[in-house]
């Protein structure tokens, strides 16, 4: 029996486009929705930053951001959940841990199996790099540190057959603009120790779909295993959302990047990839548009 999953990452506060990714996962009878992080992108307003800047308040501020924070997951959750189709996701390294947990529950898997028909699965979030205005919250203590060899650890005792890792396998769909590789070596390390069968990660927006990397990375890459013979494909379906750098000190937008990617698997009960196909939200002047798939891969 063939499962349907919608897969998508790096919303980025963006909930108009999270509810046109619902809305075809929805005509398209998805059994899962698959986010892999990064829901986030202010998950405090400026207002709470002045504060925190004046009054030196730290508890004040956290609790602030909690609650905003909250509030924003809260709004994509009631999305989803309308939807009627099973949640699945991972926090990303703008996402906190204990907001990721308070708001989605059951449905957040780091650090934790389930199974998908006969496939298991495994899931990983968070990522050792971050801006100026999630640093802040690092030091904080609000954002999970990312330890490669607690990953590596945590892989290797599962053995699963798909793993949901926020941050990409090194040299596999991680390929920034400048063509640097900027990856976790510890999901590589697995990949050519066990072989799983299905690789998800977002992260680094520009090797999704759109390709904005000088190696013409679209978000697909297979490794197959010299030893064994066995194939892991690899996905990043790129930032859903529209993405801007901020000023750490004002949250103001100081650059855009392309956005409005996602992909459709489709995998049999042993958790084996049969199809993948990638979308984009045909964007116009930094609006949402419909749905337009860029490529179709079958294995």
């Amino acid at each position: 029996m063939v499962e349907k999953l919608l897969i998508c990452s790096d919303i980025h506060d963006d909930v108009e486009a999270l509810e046109t990714f619902v809305d075809y996962a929805q005509a398209q009878c998805a059994d899962r929705i698959l986010i892999l992080g990064d829901m986030g992108l202010r998950p405090y307003t400026s207002n709470d930053l002045e504060q925190l800047v004046r009054g030196r308040d730290e508890q004040r501020f956290i609790q602030a951001k909690r609650d905003h924070s909250r509030q924003v997951l809260g709004e994509m959750k009631q999305i989803i959940d309308q939807s009627g189709i099973p949640l699945v996701m991972v926090p990303g390294n703008y996402d906190g841990t204990q907001d990721s947990e308070a708001v989605f529950g059951e449905s957040n898997l780091h650090k934790k199996t389930m199974s998908f028909g006969n496939a298991s699965v495994v899931g990983y979030g968070g990522a050792d790099a971050s801006p100026g205005h999630i640093e802040l919250l690092q030091r904080l203590g609000e954002i999970e540190y990312f330890d490669h060899q607690e990953l590596y650890s945590l892989l290797t005792n599962k053995k699963s057959d798909i793993c949901m890792i926020h941050n990409p396998p090194r040299g596999f769909c991680d390929d920034m603009f400048n063509g640097q590789n900027v990856g976790t070596p510890a999901t590589t390390q697995h990949i050519i120790d066990y072989s799983p069968k299905l690789v998800l990660s977002g992260h680094i927006h520009e090797a999704g779909p759109n390709g904005n990397n000088p190696s013409g990375v679209k978000g697909v890459k297979v490794y197959q295993n010299p030893k064994t013979g066995e194939d892991t494909l690899i996905l990043n379906p790129g930032n859903l959302g529209r993405f801007e750098l901020l000023d750490p000190r004002t949250l103001e937008p100081i650059r855009q990047f392309d956005y409005g990617t996602f992909m459709e698997v489709n995998i049999d009960e042993n958790g084996n990839p049969q199809s993948v196909s990638s979308y984009n939200l045909d964007t116009k002047t930094g609006t949402i548009g419909n749905v337009k798939k860029l490529e179709e891969y079958t294995f």
